[in-house]
């Protein structure tokens, strides 16, 4: 053998076992490719819904009002819902025109009663229409809303958008939710 062909076989073996690691490497990344978890499917989220807001108390400058009766409907069909919304009235600050604004924040439960829940905790302003005794005025409330968890159907959702408000002097309340969830 000439010492030009001598390393020929060292070469060889060498490029061979390269090809081997590199092949042992794809089929290794596709091994772990195949393990991963699912990936969540993200939609849009639009909800439309009415209620009424039932007055509680208000310990230490904080009123714990209910949403009852709720029902919704959107991008996630229909069903009944609920909320417990913190009106912040020790925090209350004037809304331009004569009346009061003051923040909030709370849950609310689409799907409530349902195995498929969706709760969400909402943070925000309400504020008073115009001016006069807030105890016969309309207010508008105006939030950010985040998915705290879900049940069946939306098991492990996350999400977030925004939430909307139109509350009338009978207490009669017309809300809003645009956003996105993934699940």
């Amino acid at each position: 053998m000439t010492p030009a062909h001598q390393g020929r076989p060292l070469r060889a073996a060498i490029g061979l076992l390269a090809v081997a690691v590199v092949a042992l490497a794809f089929a290794a990344t596709a091994t772990v490719a195949d393990a991963s978890p699912a990936k969540k499917t993200t939609e849009r989220l639009v909800v439309r819904g009415e209620d009424t807001v039932k007055d509680g108390p208000c310990p230490a400058g904080v009123c714990q009002l209910q949403l009852a009766d709720g029902a919704f409907r959107g991008t996630i069909g229909k069903g009944a819902y609920d909320g417990a919304i913190n009106l912040h009235v020790a925090d209350m600050f004037p809304n331009g025109e004569g009346g009061v604004c003051a923040p909030i924040d709370g849950t609310i439960t689409l799907g409530a009663g349902t195995p498929d829940r969706l709760v969400l905790a909402i943070r925000g302003n309400s504020c008073q229409d115009g001016k006069g005794d807030p105890t016969t005025s309309s207010f508008t409330g105006v939030a950010r809303f985040v998915v705290k968890y879900g049940t069946g159907a939306y098991a492990k959702a996350s999400g977030y958008g925004l939430f909307t408000s139109s509350e009338d002097a009978n207490d009669h309340e017309r809300l809003t939710l645009i956003g996105r969830i993934a699940r």
